[in-house]
């Protein structure tokens, strides 16, 4: 698969490049805005919560940025992942023109996907950093261990939209059923709400089963939201996760590439 990969790896950066400017096709600022949107939204998030939300959070770790914190940090990478899957779910449908006219390996059009949101929600995070030290957070280095978090949570979905794409090539409603079950996982993790707010010990315990919660809470802890609580059993799972996925994606991918061409 790395050796048809490299092979194609032309075809790849015309992917990337394709997906850049596909998203503000007509735009006068074209794929500027890839960079524009991360950078306002992420700047109305810090000034608007900081002001509205801090205060309720108390004055530990960030202050009255503790919300902001809290909901931005772990905003980003979450992005990151719903827009991988629901690109990647859908991936073989809309390159289907192409997947019948050149021989090439259907993984380059998956990592054209995440190469694209990669960077764009990289920026995002970025400029998340930036925002909040020029605001006066007190932030600490660790917060660059962010990207490397976001790039596991990205490797993850990359692995659960290949076998998505396939389901949803053969059974289209799977892509409504998609969207419906990333709602239900956002509103799962602690990203708009925060932890202290459920009092029931069971219902704590059912959240915590996401697997997706150590990624998004490592991630708040890195940027010293006092909602988040370091836990070292997380890690363990944002190794295992990719790769678990990685493999099934892959293996179902080129398990089923024949009913890929028929369907098509």
């Amino acid at each position: 698969m790395l050796k048809d990969i490299l092979q194609a790896r032309g075809l790849l950066w015309m992917l990337v490049k394709r997906e850049f400017r596909a998203r503000y096709a007509g735009a006068h600022l074209g794929a500027l805005w890839n960079i524009i949107h991360p950078i306002v939204l992420i700047g109305i998030y810090v000034v608007i919560f900081s002001q509205v939300m801090g205060a309720r959070m108390g004055a530990e770790g960030t202050g009255r940025f503790a919300y902001a914190v809290h909901l931005c940090s772990a905003i980003v990478p979450w992005l990151l992942f719903a827009e991988v899957i629901s690109r990647s779910s859908s991936v073989l449908v809309e390159n289907s023109s192409l997947l019948k006219k050149l021989a090439l390996p259907e993984e380059i059009l998956f990592l054209g996907v995440f190469i694209t949101s990669m960077t764009v929600y990289s920026i995002g995070m970025g400029a998340l950093i930036l925002f909040l030290l020029a605001f006066g957070a007190d932030l600490g280095w660790t917060v660059i261990f962010a990207f490397p978090i976001m790039l596991m949570l990205g490797l993850t979905a990359v692995g659960a939209g290949m076998f998505l794409s396939v389901l949803t090539l053969l059974i289209r409603d799977v892509g409504q059923f998609v969207q419906i079950a990333l709602q239900l996982l956002f509103w799962s993790l602690p990203i708009v709400w925060v932890p202290s707010i459920i009092e029931s010990d069971r219902i704590n315990a059912v959240l915590e089963l996401n697997p997706l919660r150590g990624f998004i809470t490592l991630t708040q802890w890195l940027f010293g939201s006092p909602e988040a609580r370091f836990t070292p059993d997380a890690y363990w799972l944002m190794v295992l996760l990719p790769f678990a996925a990685g493999v099934l994606g892959i293996y179902f991918l080129r398990r089923n590439r024949g009913e890929i061409l028929d369907s098509l």
